[in-house]
């Protein structure tokens, strides 16, 4: 089946089966995701900054983000946020492809990507792609764009 990636434009009632999904296996990050969208704190929709979406069949199946690092005072710098893919979906490249989609948007705006994640899953993912462990301050791993 084919993997839809498009750009959010909405989220509405199909996110809350990840969040659900996110927070029965111990992850927040989600519930922050709905509700900052929910309340328009963040929309993804400053200079450089994306949502993506991933869906099969017309079901949502997982998400990630591009910010601006809220951490970082350089502008150049942007943050990978919010990537989550439904375990039904996970190791079908998903989240690889949702990945690449952002990095490549990011290129265009940033110098360098960031993002923090607790997960030693996940961190053997970035490292896959090309991330490089990092002790900068609010941030786990790094990647110099350009």
């Amino acid at each position: 089946m084919p993997i839809y990636i498009e750009p959010a434009t909405v989220l509405g009632p199909d996110l809350d089966p990840l969040v659900a999904e996110a927070y029965a296996e111990g992850h927040l990050f989600m519930h922050r995701l709905r509700d900052a969208w929910a309340s328009c704190e963040n929309r993804f929709d400053r200079p450089g900054e994306l949502l993506l979406t991933a869906c099969i069949d017309g079901r949502l199946i997982g998400v990630g983000g591009l910010n601006r690092d809220p951490f970082a005072r350089d502008p150049g710098i942007g943050r990978l946020r919010h990537l989550y893919v439904a375990g039904s979906a996970r190791r079908h490249g998903v989240a690889t492809l949702l990945v690449r989609r952002i990095l490549t948007h990011a290129a265009a705006h940033f110098t360098l990507i960031r993002l923090r994640t607790f997960s030693p899953d996940a961190a053997a993912f970035y490292l896959s792609l090309g991330f490089q462990p990092t002790d900068q301050a609010d941030a786990t791993h790094i990647l110099p764009l350009g």
